[in-house]
C-alpha cells in the first residue's frame, strides 16, 4: 500500500528544506572559517611585523551578522531550539497542538524580525553608513541578513505545514532534539 499523497509531498518537502537549509548553514559556517583564519592572521601579522590587517574588525562584525543567520533555518528545520515537553509527557495530542502554535508563533516573530532588518538596513542606506576603516556601505550586509530571515520565516512555515501534518496523522513525528 502506497504513503497518502499529503504525506508524500510533506516528505519531499522536508527533504528539500533539510539539504538547502543544511547548504545555507555550510556557507555561513564556511564565512565564520574565513573569518577566524583572517582573524588569525591578523594576529600574526601584528605580532610578528606589527602590521595588522586593515578592516578585520569591519569586516568581522558584517560577516558574523550573516553568518549567524545563514545558521537560523537549519536550526528550525532540524528542530535544534530547546523545548520544553511537560505537557507532551501527559497528553500527546495536546503537545502537538501546542507544538503547531508554538511553531505559528515562531514563525510571526520571524516575520517582524525581517521586516525590522529590512527597516534598519533602509536606515543605513539613507544614512549613508559605512564600516570605519575600509568604508564599506553597511546596508548591503544587513539586507543580506534580511533575505536569510526571511528564509527562515518561510523555513517555518514548512515547519508549521510538518506539525500540523503530523498533528493529522499525514506525516511521520517529526525529530525532536531533547534538552
Amino acid at each position: 500500500m502506497s504513503a497518502a499523497p499529503s504525506s508524500t509531498v510533506l516528505a519531499k518537502l522536508e527533504s528539500a528544506a533539510l539539504v538547502s537549509t543544511r547548504t545555507l548553514s555550510v556557507i555561513g559556517l564556511a564565512a565564520l572559517m574565513v573569518l577566524a583564519f583572517i582573524t588569525l592572521a591578523n594576529g600574526l601579522l601584528r605580532w610578528l611585523l606589527n602590521q595588522p590587517i586593515a578592516g578585520v574588525v569591519d569586516v568581522g562584525a558584517l560577516a558574523i551578522a550573516i553568518a549567524v543567520s545563514c545558521c537560523m533555518p537549519v536550526a528550525l528545520m532540524e528542530r535544534s531550539h530547546i523545548a520544553f515537553r511537560l505537557v507532551s509527557s501527559m497528553s500527546p495530542a495536546l503537545g502537538r497542538v501546542l507544538d503547531v502554535l508554538a511553531d505559528i508563533a515562531v514563525a510571526i516573530v520571524l516575520v517582524l524580525m525581517a521586516w525590522q532588518f529590512w527597516v534598519y538596513a533602509g536606515e543605513l542606506v539613507a544614512s549613508g553608513e559605512r564600516t570605519y576603516v575600509l568604508k564599506l556601505p553597511a546596508a548591503p550586509f544587513w539586507y543580506a541578513a534580511d533575505v536569510i530571515f526571511w528564509i527562515a520565516a518561510a523555513v517555518q512555515v514548512v515547519v508549521i505545514a510538518l506539525d500540523i501534518g503530523y498533528l493529522c496523522g499525514v506525516h511521520a513525528a517529526p525529530e525532536r532534539v531533547h534538552h
